[in-house]
C-alpha cells in the first residue's frame, strides 16, 4: 500500500531521483522557503518504508496568495502509470488550498527528468498549457473546492472562544419529600 503525506525539508536527506540520480538537497532554498509559507515543502509517497515518489514546491514569488511552482517531481520507475504521481498532486493540492495558494505552476519536456514533467501527466491531472510552450498552470480555485465557512460558523466558533459550553451534568439522586406512614 502506497501513502501520500506532506513532508518538511528534514525528511527530503538522503532522497535521490531514479532518473537522474541526484540527491535532493534537504537545505535547498526551494525547500527551505516553501516550509517557511506554508510549514511543509513536498508531498512524498512512501510504500514499504521506501520513498517512491517525491514532488517538491517552492513559492513562485512573494505574497500570500503568490502561486505554487513545482520544483522536483518522480515517481519510481516500476510504479509509474499507477496513479501514484495523481496522489502527489493531490495531496499538495490539499496542501496548497488550505494555505490559500491560488495556483500551481509545471514546466513539461519529452525528455524524462525530475526538474520537467510529461505533458500527458499534466493534463490528466488538470493542468492547462499556457501561451508558453512547456508551461503548464493548475488553477486551484477552479478545481479544487473549498468549504464555505458562513456567518453563523464564525460566530459560533467566535462564542465558543470566548465561554466554552459546559457539558451538561449528570442527574444525581435527589430526596424530594420523605415517606409518611
Amino acid at each position: 500500500m502506497i501513502g501520500v503525506e506532506l513532508v518538511t525539508s528534514a525528511m527530503l536527506r538522503g532522497l535521490a531521483c531514479p532518473y537522474c540520480g541526484l540527491a535532493v538537497p534537504a537545505d535547498e532554498a526551494d525547500a527551505v522557503s516553501a516550509q517557511a509559507a506554508w510549514g511543509w515543502c513536498a508531498a512524498r509517497a512512501v510504500a514499504e518504508g521506501r520513498t517512491v515518489g517525491l514532488l517538491l514546491l517552492t513559492p513562485d514569488g512573494s505574497g500570500s496568495r503568490s502561486p505554487a511552482r513545482i520544483v522536483t517531481a518522480f515517481v519510481a520507475p516500476e510504479l509509474v502509470g499507477a496513479g501514484t504521481g495523481r496522489e502527489l498532486v493531490r495531496t499538495a493540492a490539499a496542501g496548497l488550498v488550505r494555505a490559500r495558494v491560488g495556483s500551481v505552476r509545471a514546466t513539461s519536456s519529452a525528455v524524462r527528468s525530475c526538474s520537467s514533467l510529461p505533458a500527458g501527466f499534466l493534463l490528466a491531472t488538470g493542468f492547462t498549457p499556457s501561451e508558453r510552450a512547456g508551461r503548464w498552470r493548475l488553477d486551484l480555485g477552479a478545481t479544487a473546492r473549498v468549504p464555505f465557512e458562513g456567518v453563523m460558523d464564525r460566530l459560533e466558533r467566535l462564542v465558543q472562544s470566548v465561554r466554552p459550553v459546559a457539558p451538561p451534568e449528570p442527574a444525581g439522586r435527589q430526596v424530594i419529600g420523605a415517606w409518611r406512614s
